[in-house]
């Protein structure tokens, strides 16, 4: 189950890429920037302000969680099963479906439609998330028939899945994205809802077995914007000969929209400017880091 496919992603590794976003996630942390993830089953996503009124939502649902009635339309969750039948009846556009069923061999064959783009730029393909780790099988199939076309992998991962899954995947990934989120244990707990520890074990073991790491950090404001963190990062970069380097993740607001189409709540953190963003940077540089340069060493 995925929720996206982007072509061309500057982003999610060296090089263009396709990046393919699964569905389903053990971590729930409290700035995530795609709410739409955490869920592994399918869901209707409902924007309020593009309504109109019309009712044929509520006639399309066999579940009638959709009711139009005195000018409002109330969307009861509790009874959607995310059928996604409701969204080809909204002319307006007010009902997304978020979560698609595809196969390995789908995703690689989208991806090979860009492979001279690849090739040309030391691209790929990047499995995220979400976990992609969640859905295990689906994933090392999907590197393995990646592998065998000469698509480079890259896989996004918070880190904190049983290590027996990375070590299944080393053979056909090119270089792991693990996310470092928070050095103190008490604030991953409290903000990710799992321990740090595993992930920590998993970039250790990871080191050992000798693939290629790169840490991305997201960095929120007034929770992990501190040299403590900071200090961690660069001592981590500094200490494992095959992490190529740190990559900030400064928080952005663009996951609030997603999440209350989801009639979910989620916190905001204030978005920091360029050059708070550069000065985290320069601290992290200062204390003895090292910043990934974006392709493969």
């Amino acid at each position: 189950m995925i929720f996206g496919i982007q072509r061309f992603s500057v982003d999610d590794g060296p090089g263009i890429r396709t990046t393919v976003f699964l569905k389903g996630c053990n971590m729930s942390c409290t700035w995530c920037h795609n709410p739409e993830s955490l869920h592994g089953g399918r869901e209707i996503m409902f924007q309020e302000a593009k309504c109109s009124l019309c009712g044929a939502c509520a006639e399309a649902c066999p579940q009638h969680a959709h009711l139009v009635r005195d000018g409002i339309h109330v969307f009861d969750r509790s009874l959607c099963v995310g059928c996604g039948r409701c969204v080809p009846a909204c002319i307006s556009g007010a009902l997304v479906l978020s979560g698609t069923e595809t196969t390995p061999a789908g995703i690689v064959a989208q991806t090979l439609r860009d492979m001279r783009y690849y090739k040309a730029s030391g691209g790929g393909l990047t499995i995220s998330g979400g976990e992609p780790m969640c859905q295990l099988p689906f994933t090392l199939a999907t590197a393995k028939l990646a592998a065998r076309e000469k698509i480079g992998v890259a896989i996004e991962t918070n880190g904190s899945a049983p290590f027996s899954g990375y070590f299944g995947l080393i053979p056909y990934t090119d270089l792991f994205l693990v996310d470092y989120k928070l050095t103190d244990e008490a604030l991953h707990l409290r903000h990710t809802g799992v321990s740090g520890r595993p992930v920590r074990e998993t970039i250790q073991k990871l080191d050992e077995a000798g693939a290629k790491i790169v840490l991305r950090c997201p960095i929120i404001p007034q929770l992990n914007d501190n040299d403590t963190h900071f200090r961690a990062i660069a001592a981590l970069t500094a200490g494992h000969k095959n992490i190529l380097g740190f990559e900030l993740m400064p928080y952005h607001n663009m996951g609030l929209s997603k999440a209350r189409r989801l009639n979910t709540v989620m916190p905001e953190f204030s978005t920091p400017k360029r050059e708070t963003v550069d000065s985290w940077r320069n601290r992290i540089l200062a204390f003895g880091g090292k910043e990934w340069s974006g392709a493969y060493e």
